[in-house]
């Protein structure tokens, strides 16, 4: 069942995609291609008092394709892969051990982004707004300390697919018939992650995510 929710998934938001493609309202397609830096943490409900989350940081990587509704709205549809999760740290007999939580996603966003640039600026600031689905691709917990380490997947304890919206700003700066742009976002997770939870209890995605890219 969760396999075929998830082919579902994909099958509705290709669906999308291709509808968006072949719509004649578009003035303007722009392919990009961008990566950076995630910095993630995780909401749990009731809240974990024993041993705090931190933020963890990981890589984030992918590719845009910016559909102009006009000069200064656009429609923007990714996909990118997104390392997420959360570390936590405790002492065991004067020996610190750190436990990170690795959850990695196939991230599928569809923003809406105002752009309003200056006549004659080459500088493009940009904001944007809108919702995404994710994909999990991977779960895995590493524990370090005392000079060793252990590792344990724990996918199966993660649901197959989360939601949320995506809220961010963008510089961009023309060169030649493209542009580099700067992006700063940040992913608010609205499901529950992880299988088996009591009524009350949830586990929810938080990420910033700092990437730097170029539109063709």
């Amino acid at each position: 069942m969760k396999k075929l929710s998830k082919s579902l998934s994909l099958v509705v938001m290709t669906l999308l995609l291709v509808g968006l493609l072949a719509s004649p309202g578009f003035s303007d397609i722009k392919f990009g291609v961008k990566g950076g830096l995630s910095l993630s943490n995780l909401t749990v409900k009731p809240e974990e008092t024993a041993f705090p989350f931190d933020n963890k940081t990981g890589v984030v990587g992918g590719i845009s394709l910016n559909l102009g509704l006009s000069r200064m709205f656009s429609v923007q549809p990714e996909i990118l892969y997104v390392q997420k999760g959360s570390k936590a740290s405790e002492t065991v007999e004067g020996v610190e051990l750190t436990g990170k939580y690795e959850i990695d996603y196939v991230e599928v966003p569809l923003l809406l982004n105002f752009s309003f640039a200056k006549p004659g600026s080459s500088f493009v600031p940009s904001v944007y707004a809108g919702p995404y689905a994710g994909f999990n691709a991977r779960a895995k917990i590493k524990i370090t300390g005392g000079g060793e380490s252990y590792s344990q997947d724990f996918k199966d304890e993660i649901k197959d697919t989360e939601f949320g919206l995506t809220f961010g700003i963008g510089l961009g700066k023309k060169i030649g018939h493209g542009k580099i742009v700067l992006d700063v976002r940040y992913d608010v997770g609205l499901t529950n992650i992880a299988e088996g939870m009591a009524e009350g209890e949830s586990v929810k995605n938080k990420t910033w995510l700092f990437m730097l890219g170029y539109c063709f």
